[in-house]
């Protein structure tokens, strides 16, 4: 069992087309994770909100960072080895994030601000959609084409 993928930066032309928008949508988590884990005062400031009384050290921003660093990870390495039941799980679970904030935000619950990421979210998830639906027509076509040519001529 192969515990890491062979390549950490593999040429984006060897990916699938859903490969590669997991790959890229990690260029965009993992500075994001990083920041919300090390300095998650610094991304509050960019977005103009200031922490509540309950959350002063900010633990829980950081636990965010921390399991956006994870699933950052997860999906560079589905990316790489081409896990396409891991691509279709992350398109829902990036679908839900970004219904989960559309509710947060009409019920006053966050900043608008917020929206921006769901909306980077909601579109990367549906590049992925598009790619996993893209690599299964490339496929069929392909296997069409194989029994094309193994058929005998008449």
């Amino acid at each position: 069992m192969m515990l890491f993928a062979p390549k950490v930066f593999p040429k984006l032309s060897t990916l699938s087309h859903a490969g590669r928008s997991m790959y890229v949508w990690v260029f965009y988590t993992f500075p994001l994770a990083f920041t919300l884990l090390l300095v998650p005062g610094l991304f509050l400031q960019v977005m103009g909100i200031s922490p509540g009384a309950a959350d002063g050290n900010l633990f829980f921003m950081r636990m965010a960072g921390g399991l956006l660093v994870s699933m950052s990870f997860m999906s560079h390495q589905a990316a790489v080895l081409n896990m396409r039941q891991f691509f279709v799980w992350a398109v829902m679970g990036r679908t839900f994030i970004t219904l989960v904030l559309i509710v947060c935000t009409v019920m006053g619950l966050c900043e608008p601000i917020i929206m921006f990421f769901g909306c980077i979210d909601f579109s990367g998830g549906m590049w992925t959609l598009m790619g996993i639906r893209r690599d299964e027509a490339e496929e069929q076509a392909q296997a069409l084409g194989a029994q094309v040519i193994a058929q005998p001529s008449p």
